[in-house]
């Protein structure tokens, strides 16, 4: 039974040593190259592949990606990658066309995202709905973010793209009618008529000056009056006769038919001390 044991850790041993001696007689080969049959052969560059290994004195043979097939890194490989196919009924559009050194960029179309991160289908933007606002703007990879209205700002909409409002500000000859929320707005309107005891006040400072403007005037009315009075009795005085009035002495004028008279009875007198003349 030991004899066994001893003979199976022996075999044992001996494989593992011809393992270390095989790995220990491959070279190591640089980041541009590749093993191949125990020999380090030069990896084909971008856009290419390989078409026959290295062998002997004879290098890698490469030769370009078929259509429709990329390479992005130098290789050892002996095929291509296919070029990414955009899905339109995923919401895929072509961002950038692929080449044989490059694969094709797919974007979800606006107002979309990606559902993961290998991107093969498009989700809609979340839409922020009333009491909220947008933060930040969704694009081709993330969706929306949504915050609540701060204090002072509302937003009564649901949008992808909306941000929260401020409130409005009453303008002049308004008032507040309603507070602000964060699903509403200020709400104003015009201002009401003032109540009788604000007009009353506004009328008081007028009837304090209605006396002063009344005695005010009686004070100019009598100045008036005074300085008007030495001229009024100069001329009340009746003038003084000429030499053909004193002939025809003056009649006193009344509105009444022997005022007339008198009146004609003057002029008679005038005319008769004309023709003498």
């Amino acid at each position: 039974m030991e004899g066994r044991r001893w003979s199976a850790g022996l075999s044992a041993a001996v494989l593992l040593t011809l393992q270390a001696l095989v790995f220990a007689q491959e070279p190591s080969c640089s980041p541009s190259q590749f093993l191949s049959n125990s020999r380090c052969c030069s990896k084909c560059p971008p856009g290419h592949k390989v078409a026959a290994a290295c062998s002997g004195e004879s290098n890698t043979t490469c030769t370009p990606c078929e259509e429709g097939h990329f390479q992005a890194n130098w290789t050892g490989e002996s095929h291509c990658t296919p070029l990414h196919h955009c899905r339109l009924s995923a919401g895929l559009l072509v961002h950038r066309n692929g080449s044989k050194e490059r694969d094709v960029l797919c974007r979800c179309r606006e107002g979309t995202h990606c559902s993961s991160h290998e991107c093969e289908t498009c989700l809609p933007h979340t839409s922020c709905g009333a009491r909220e606002g947008v933060q930040r703007e969704g694009n081709h990879v993330n969706d929306t973010l949504c915050a609540p209205c701060s204090l002072g700002h509302f937003s009564n909409v649901s949008s992808s793209t909306a941000r929260c409002q401020p409130w409005s500000r009453c303008q002049e000859g308004q008032v507040q009618k309603a507070n602000g929320t964060q699903a509403t707005d200020v709400v104003c309107e015009a201002s009401p008529l003032k109540p009788p005891e604000a007009r009353k006040s506004h009328l008081l400072p007028l009837l304090l000056l209605l006396p002063i403007a009344f005695l005010l005037g009686a004070l100019l009315f009598l100045w008036h009056r005074r300085g008007n009075c030495p001229r009024k009795r100069h001329q009340d005085l009746p003038p003084e006769p000429t030499e053909n009035e004193e002939d025809c002495p003056a009649f006193p004028t009344q509105e009444t038919l022997l005022g007339e008279q008198a009146g004609m009875q003057e002029k008679d007198c005038h005319l008769a001390q004309q023709e003498q003349v």
